[in-house]
């Protein structure tokens, strides 16, 4: 029976191309996705992990409340920290080189001094050491013509424009703190002055090599205080991408809905294909009857047949799929909207594509082969059982009714008969 389905399945291919295009199409929507998402998703971690390369924890206060500096350094002289440094994130403007304000939105920084905690990409000159330094992102002092070693005007919420010197220029496309505006990174003397600040969002805290993470994170703990919390860095990172994360799975609910469209209409193709088929093998199906095959045999025989048709295509959906998440991630950074990550192609992915896609196929031909299994051996041999007759119907009755008593007194009457005084009287 696997012989004889296996080559009626190679005999019918071309009848079956439209449901294994079907099946096809529905995985390659299910595949790519879940590729895209997931790359998606690994780009978001990346992105909110850029300057968190060396945090091995990181110290945030509980409140509303900024940490004064005094609590880096007492996190600084902590056992088995390597380096401690206060951050903070605020808005800035620049002033040009031809005097006038430079549109965007302008994000200002205080990066720190320790090498150990820098995770900056430095495409020129280096990172702030000292006060009155300043790094710019390359385009926008490309854009302005600051050149290393210029002086560049910067003010903020705590007083007018100060000059500062460019000692460098970095790379934050794409990045957390890419808003679509210039950068300014300043050192966290200079950062808390411009921005009028009392302390700052967060510690950067890294650890010596060999001294554990956690024996550190529980030192740094006690010498916080309950006035701080101490995180570690997956946690920060976790932290990081959760509103990230939840566009991304807004955007999957989306496509996905438009993928749940495509595989209903698929269930339908595939079940209308198996039944016009089935209904072309009656013949066949009732000779196999007559030599011994059991209506469970045959029945088992459509479903495994449909089974191999659906892994088939099933594989193919998967490599579509991988194109058309490749395709739309190109659609999208021509359009200029921002995508991270690259492609994804999880074993995971890999594995719900073929197993959706066979279950849809067995699941939409079931109906079809037990209707097909049905014909009793012997009348399924006749011409009525081939070309079963159908009866008028309703509606036709109806309709044919209707026309009959529409037509009917429009009919000519019949001569009247001749009766026979009347003919004698004419003989006469």
């Amino acid at each position: 029976m696997i012989r004889l389905t296996l080559r009626s399945l190679r005999a019918e291919a071309l009848r079956m191309l439209l449901s294994a295009l079907a099946v096809v199409l529905g995985v390659a929507f299910v595949a790519g996705t879940m590729i895209f998402v997931d790359g998606m998703r690994a780009g978001a971690y990346e992105r909110a992990g850029s300057f968190d390369r060396h945090t091995d924890l990181g110290v945030y206060s509980t409140g509303r409340e900024v940490l004064p500096a005094a609590v880096v350094d007492r996190v600084r002289a902590v056992d088995g920290v390597a380096a401690a440094g206060g951050e903070l994130t605020n808005t800035a403007g620049i002033v040009g080189a031809d005097g006038r304000p430079v549109l965007g939105f302008t994000m200002l920084v205080a990066i720190p001094t320790e090498d150990a905690l820098r995770s900056y990409d430095v495409v020129a000159g280096r990172l702030p050491d000292r006060p009155g330094e300043v790094v710019l992102d390359a385009p926008t002092a490309a854009e302005e013509g600051f050149a290393l070693g210029a002086s560049v005007r910067i003010g903020g919420t705590g007083g007018a424009a100060r000059p500062y010197t460019v000692v460098g220029t970095v790379d934050v496309a794409g990045t957390a703190r890419d808003v679509g505006g210039p950068f300014v990174g300043l050192v966290g003397p200079d950062a808390l002055a411009l921005t009028g600040e009392r302390g700052y969002g967060r510690i950067l805290v890294a650890a010596r090599p060999g001294v554990p993470v956690a024996a550190v994170t529980e030192r740094v703990r006690a010498v916080v205080g309950a006035d701080a919390t101490v995180k570690g860095r997956q946690q920060i990172l976790d932290e990081a991408v959760e509103d990230a994360v939840r566009d991304v799975d807004q955007f999957r609910m989306l496509l996905l809905i438009f993928v749940g469209v495509a595989i209903v209409v698929a269930g339908f193709v595939i079940a209308n294909t198996f039944a016009i088929v089935l209904a072309q093998r009656t013949r066949r199906t009732a000779l196999l009857r007559l030599i011994g095959a059991t209506r469970g045999q045959v029945f088992r025989a459509a479903v495994f047949e449909s089974a191999v048709l659906g892994l088939v295509a099933s594989a193919l959906g998967v490599l579509l799929g991988v194109a058309l998440a490749g395709g739309l991630r190109l659609l999208m950074s021509r359009l200029d909207v921002p995508v991270t990550g690259g492609l994804t192609v999880a074993g995971s992915t890999v594995l719900t594509g073929l197993l959706l896609g066979t279950a849809l196929t067995v699941c939409a031909a079931l109906l079809p082969a037990w209707r097909g299994t049905r014909v009793a051996p012997v009348a399924a041999l006749t011409d009525a059982a081939v070309q079963p007759s159908r009866g008028a119907g309703r509606l036709r009755l109806t309709v044919g009714a209707v026309v009959l008593a529409v037509v009917s007194p429009r009919w000519p009457a019949p001569p009247a008969p001749v009766s026979c005084c009347s003919w004698r009287s004419a003989a006469c």
